[in-house]
């Protein structure tokens, strides 16, 4: 057989081969004689041809696969519309727990407790669960992928000791500093005199860290001033009675620039990217993140920056996570900052052990890959031959989120996000799928400045980023609720 590459998903029986042009007609006419004269599989064969690249796949048979989800958002609820536009998998048994009203309409829901792991495991061992995938990444910090690990069953994330790459700002920063990776200037801090005594040096604004992000009221907060930054520090590092840990926090300076997010695919030796993605989000008054759109690729990430990314940063960080004895499957997320007072150097931000909500919308439906076959595959840590990048369609995508105006007073006993679904979808049924085959994805009912509001996801994909923000828009647009906000300026960026 000539020199090709072959893409084996780990597991299955579909072989794709990969051909340059020149080898085509040669191995074309090998598998037309074993096929024709009963020597072969006597399969017809399926060609696809993309430009100078072309794909010889062999079909079988559909393979049964069951799936636990854990979480209730639009990640999740982009995952599950993912896995159901599956060729090869055609109706898989798809659970999710707790999921949402949205979700419920599709799969099917299980009400537990997601934060009991001890209740999930079972769920999973009972349900006979061939993958179970996690949305709410404080769960890789408590160990669930430890606890599925050590029962054989298998699951997509971090362990808990490589999880702290998201979990413990005060670990992360420290993990940049030592392995030589591209990151603002920060300086961590344990002592709050050492740091009063450090504050007043500054050159201000600063962002201020706490070490335990899923503990912490605040992920970050900029400070203005030094009596903004003495308040910031002393809420911080006092020690209380019901905190254990030491308390910890990173000052660190605010770099000005795109910001990009490289969401990757990991399986302990190396870590595959998905297409670039520009995300809108803001600190609102509480200082909780607002996820407010995005759109990907973004056109900013020239291939020698993002070589740059991956030589500076990505690889660096797999080796030394190996090298620590943390090895780490699962996704792993960079958000990056192209500094513009240093020749747009891009520079590492944080980690993070999972997908955004909008993340997700927009990564997904460029996606050509069976979604089942490169997510289990990299949960038994082989992700064989696939390539960075994966396969993906030609196009762009625009996610905007939609927040419901009319605020809701308790969250549990919500019927009106349920009702207010359940029209939206009855009258955009035939609309957003003339639009561009996604459906609205349901982020649930979410507490926003203190009050709960029902939050929706539009996404279009289409040929350009200006089409896919036109259709995006028109399908926001159309939504009938009695009052509604959404940001209109996503995907600007990617227009200029």
């Amino acid at each position: 057989m000539p020199d090709a590459e072959l893409n084996r998903s780990a597991g299955h029986d579909d072989l794709i081969f990969e051909l340059g042009f020149a080898f085509f007609n040669d191995l074309y006419s090998r598998f037309y004689a074993s096929t024709m004269h009963g020597q072969g599989p006597g399969m017809h064969l399926k060609i696809l041809i993309n430009v100078t690249l072309h794909k010889i796949i062999i079909p079988c048979k559909n393979i049964e696969v069951r799936i636990l989800i854990i979480g209730s958002g639009s990640k999740e609820h982009a995952l599950v519309w993912k896995f159901l536009s599956s060729e090869k998998f055609s109706d898989p048994e798809i659970y999710v727990c707790p999921g949402n009203f949205a979700l419920r309409k599709i799969v099917d829901c299980i009400d537990a407790d997601i934060n009991d792991i001890n209740r999930l495991l079972e769920i999973a061992i009972a349900r006979n669960i061939d993958l179970t995938i996690i949305g709410e990444s404080e769960l890789y910090s408590k160990g669930i992928v430890d606890a599925f690990n050590k029962a054989n069953k298998l699951i997509l994330g971090p362990t808990k000791a490589a999880a702290e790459l998201e979990s413990s700002n005060f670990f992360a920063k420290n993990f940049m500093i030592k392995h030589g990776i591209p990151s603002p200037k920060c300086t961590l801090f344990e002592d709050i005199n050492i740091a009063n005594a450090f504050l007043p040096t500054l050159k201000y604004p600063v962002k201020i860290r706490p070490d335990k992000v899923f503990n912490a009221e605040n992920p970050s907060t900029i400070v203005y001033d030094l009596e903004q930054a003495k308040l910031t520090a002393e809420e911080l590092l006092r020690p209380t009675f019901f905190v254990k840990d030491t308390p910890r926090m990173i000052i660190e300076e605010i770099l000005e620039g795109h910001q990009i997010t490289i969401n990757t695919l990991a399986d302990g030796n190396k870590a595959l990217s998905f297409p670039p993605v520009q995300a809108y989000r803001e600190s609102d008054d509480y200082g909780h993140l607002a996820d407010r759109g995005a759109f990907a690729p973004t056109a900013v990430l020239s291939d020698e920056l993002m070589a740059k990314v991956r030589f500076e940063i990505i690889d660096p960080t797999m080796e030394a996570l190996q090298d620590e004895g943390r090895e780490y499957s699962g996704m792993l997320c960079f958000d990056i900052v192209l500094d513009k007072n240093d020749n747009n150097k891009p520079k590492l931000i944080q980690y993070r052990t999972n997908l955004l909500d909008s993340d997700s919308q927009v990564t997904l439906p460029l996606l050509d890959e069976e979604i089942y076959e490169i997510l289990s595959s990299a949960a038994r840590k082989d992700l064989g031959f696939y390539k960075d990048g994966f396969h993906k369609f030609v196009g762009s995508a625009l996610a905007v989120n939609v927040v419901s105006s009319d605020k809701t007073e308790d969250y549990i006993t919500s019927i009106h996000s349920m009702e207010l679904l359940e029209n939206i979808n009855h009258e955009l049924e035939n609309y957003q799928t003339a639009l561009s085959g996604i459906p609205l994805m349901f982020y649930g009912t979410k507490m926003l400045k203190q009050n709960y509001a029902e939050v929706f996801g539009a996404t279009a994909v289409a040929e350009t980023l200006v089409d896919a923000q036109i259709l995006a828009y028109k399908l926001a647009d159309s939504l009938q609720l009695p009052s509604k906000t959404y940001d209109r300026n996503i995907g600007d960026h990617g227009l200029i």
